[in-house]
């Protein structure tokens, strides 16, 4: 990892486990009559934005109380164009706003901004948001693939169904993955749990590559191969009593895998009939990998 990334994930951290806590010593300034009331969405532009308590540089900065705790020096609550905010109102130069994307944030991350930092989404004639290099975080790492990055990121949302939320600032360089002439990337997509990685190579982009979402493998055949599977190691395969109901669960992820979960009981090399668990994990393709535990 390089520097600049650990720093973000370090601070993603501290409001993961540290949630901002804002002091109402001085409260934040509420939409006036003065006031113009515009209820918008927008993206913002920019890095490092300072949110304040008020419409004006003249009001303070809000600290970031946990973090500032934690690491011994001031810290302040910003948004960057990783984000999407509504616009309550907005007063002369500057707009009332909390962010509601990543949802996470909607309670902390609210106040006053300069007006010249929000910008609206672009859209195509098929109703699609058209990614744009402001919505990404270039870094000198991936800067020289910067054309690839986006048209791939805009590709896999208009071509992935599951994708229809996506991370345009965790698109980033494989490191284990491509080659110097052949790189690969990934970015996010999803939200909360169900969120995933898609990895796209620029022969993808440049060859027109489609995006698809992965087919799942049929629930029945999948169960099927899980209880070949308990069968093939089993030493006494015809023993095996597969449970396909009681204690059977399907879970299909959002990287078009499936994992079946169950239990089975069977006669061991002592010929003495045990109870244990098993997880498969398939996709289109069938069986990848599978674990046995005996129940104790």
């Amino acid at each position: 990892m390089y520097k600049s990334k650990l720093i973000w994930v370090l601070c993603i951290l501290l409001i993961s486990y540290f949630p901002p806590k804002i002091s109402y010593a001085a409260k934040i300034q509420s939409c006036s009559n003065s006031s113009i009331k515009t209820g918008k969405q927008y993206k913002v532009n920019g890095t490092q934005i300072n949110i304040r308590k008020g419409p004006g540089s003249n009001f303070s900065k809000i600290i970031n109380q946990k973090a500032t705790k934690i690491l011994k020096t001031t810290h302040y609550i910003t948004i960057d164009n990783s984000v999407t905010v509504f616009e309550e109102c907005s007063e002369g130069n500057w707009s009332k706003i909390r962010v509601i994307n990543p949802d996470w944030l909607s309670q902390s991350h609210r106040g006053w901004i300069a007006s010249r930092f929000l910008r609206g989404k672009k859209i195509d004639h098929t109703g699609f948001e058209v990614f744009t290099e402001a919505d990404f975080l270039f870094d000198k790492n991936i800067r020289p693939y910067k054309d690839i990055i986006i048209a791939g990121v805009n590709k896999i949302h208009r071509e992935n169904s599951q994708c229809k939320d996506i991370d345009t600032s965790s698109a980033y360089i494989s490191s284990s993955k491509g080659s110097k002439s052949n790189p690969v990337f990934f970015v996010t997509c999803g939200k909360g749990y169900k969120v995933f990685n898609v990895f796209f190579s620029k022969s993808d982009v440049e060859n027109d590559i489609k995006f698809k979402a992965k087919k799942y493998i049929n629930n029945t055949k999948a169960i099927d191969l899980c209880e070949n599977y308990a069968k093939s190691v089993a030493s006494h395969p015809s023993t095996v009593n597969f449970s396909r109901i009681l204690n059977l669960s399907i879970y299909e992820t959002p990287n078009g895998r499936t994992r079946v979960t169950s239990k089975f009981s069977a006669k061991n090399s002592f010929n003495l009939e045990l109870e244990y668990s098993i997880s498969c994990l398939l996709d289109s393709n069938g069986l990848i990998e599978s674990n046995i535990n005996e129940v104790r």
